[in-house]
């Protein structure tokens, strides 16, 4: 167990003893990653999400509890200082890199029934509680064996409408006495793709292990160091958000460095057009005579 020199009383401030850690085991060829086989071909249980807990695990102190959520559920880890009960959630994300070396995915990720967001609804006992979520995204070597991009990211910086978020949660439904027996059913379920940020093409963030916060709430933390980038996210409303992106695989000198704004990183995605969905149909030539 490492020993923390700082006493931690922020949830931001937990995510970057996680980030660290993680960090810490970068190599030449990134951060290695030891998974263990699924349960069953079948089955939705992740290594990865069970690797990453174990790391978390190793990051934080005794006082820590961590819990696994379950699949199908978001966010997918929660860690709860036992301490003050200070709790905040982190999904994982993970792709593994093509032979040419782009990701496997591009300009977006699907995040299934329930859209990214910077808050999450817990319940603690029989009180539901609104929590910070953060998101962690890795791009695997073609071998699963390394990180080769390392995002941890506000969930804020994908989506800060916690009410679009909530709807989402609700919004499937299930259809019964179905077809002309009535013994069927029909599961309505909503399906989101929101932005990759392990898109190749993104150059500010490929195949880099980076941390991704909000400027107001890395200031108050005095976490001023390896700051590298600043991103400014600007909604439909004209509203500006600012987020500092920090690089602590990177030198850094004890004064901030000038550093460079990025802007527009998920505009593509938004040049995307509804395509017409059409239905499969067997095909047969005709016959010749």
């Amino acid at each position: 167990m490492k020993t923390v020199n700082y006493c931690v009383t922020t949830e931001l401030e937990i995510v970057l003893m996680i980030y660290r850690e993680l960090i810490s085991k970068n190599g030449k060829n990134g951060i290695p990653v030891e998974m263990r086989s699924k349960a069953t071909p079948s089955s939705q249980d992740d290594p990865f999400h069970h690797w990453i807990e174990n790391e978390i695990r190793i990051a934080l102190p005794k006082n820590f509890e961590i819990v696994h959520s379950g699949s199908l559920t978001t966010p997918d880890i929660l860690i709860r200082d036992k301490s003050n009960g200070t709790i905040v959630g982190i999904e994982t994300k993970k792709l593994v890199q093509k032979p040419n070396g782009s990701d496997s995915r591009g300009l977006t990720i699907d995040y299934n029934s329930c859209l990214p967001c910077g808050s999450a609804l817990v319940k603690v006992g029989a009180e539901s509680v609104i929590v910070p979520c953060f998101y962690l995204f890795a791009l695997l070597d073609a071998t699963s064996a390394h990180i080769l991009t390392l995002i941890i990211m506000d969930g804020d910086f994908l989506n800060y409408d916690f009410e679009l978020h909530k709807e989402s949660k609700y919004a499937n439904i299930s259809e019964y006495r179905h077809g002309p027996y009535e013994e069927g059913s029909v599961r309505h379920r909503r399906m989101y793709t929101y932005p990759n940020p392990l898109n190749s093409k993104i150059q500010g963030f490929y195949h880099r292990k980076i941390f991704i916060a909000k400027k107001i709430e890395l200031e108050k933390i005095k976490e001023d160091r390896h700051i590298t980038e600043q991103i400014v996210r600007t909604d439909k409303h004209g509203n500006s958000f600012f987020y500092l992106l920090k690089d602590e695989t990177r030198e850094s000198s004890m004064q901030q460095p000038a550093f460079k704004t990025l802007i527009g990183i998920f505009d593509s995605c938004k040049k995307r057009t509804p395509k017409d969905r059409s239905p499969s149909i067997p095909y047969l030539p005709p016959i010749v005579i």
